[in-house]
């Protein structure tokens, strides 16, 4: 009868180390993914900055730049910005979706680097078709990553 107060005692321990691992696991858990969200929207909000910068640049270039020296000023326009660098490091840290959404922008802006390469100056239609398409990109791309970030933060919740 002597051996149940110290079983009982080594029971009461081994569930309090066990309660103390379980919450320190969870907090772990939860600060990983707050970590993540950080990281995550912080590259997201880059890559947008970088994607709004980079077709700025585009236009820019189109309505100032003379037909023969477009190609060139194209191609600077659309490397300015580190589009391509951000891109490779959402290919590391995001989801599959918002990687095939960063992976639409990039192709969009490249098409509109080579549209911007060869377009007549007056051609109103083409950029107008050009802008809607970035455009449609990005948004698309806003929406995965939104929709990523709530992902993560309902996973934080844990």
């Amino acid at each position: 009868m002597h051996w149940i107060s110290p079983l009982a005692a080594l029971v009461g321990v081994l569930l309090g180390v066990g309660a103390t691992a379980l919450a320190d696991r969870r907090r772990w858990r939860r600060e990983s993914l707050t970590r993540l969200l950080e990281l995550r929207t912080a590259l997201y909000a880059e890559y947008l900055v970088a994607m709004e910068e980079t077709g700025r640049d585009l236009l820019r270039v189109l309505s100032t730049t003379a037909a023969e020296d477009r190609a060139g000023a194209a191609e600077a326009a659309f490397a300015g910005f580190y589009l391509g660098g951000t891109r490779q490091r959402i290919h590391v840290l995001a989801s599959t979706d918002v990687v095939q959404a960063a992976d639409g922008v990039f192709r969009g802006l490249r098409r509109a680097r080579d549209y911007v390469a060869t377009a007549e100056q007056g051609d109103t239609q083409g950029l107008h078709a050009m802008k809607e398409e970035v455009g449609a990109l990005r948004d698309r791309f806003q929406e995965v990553a939104r929709r990523d970030a709530c992902g993560l933060l309902a996973g934080s919740a844990l």
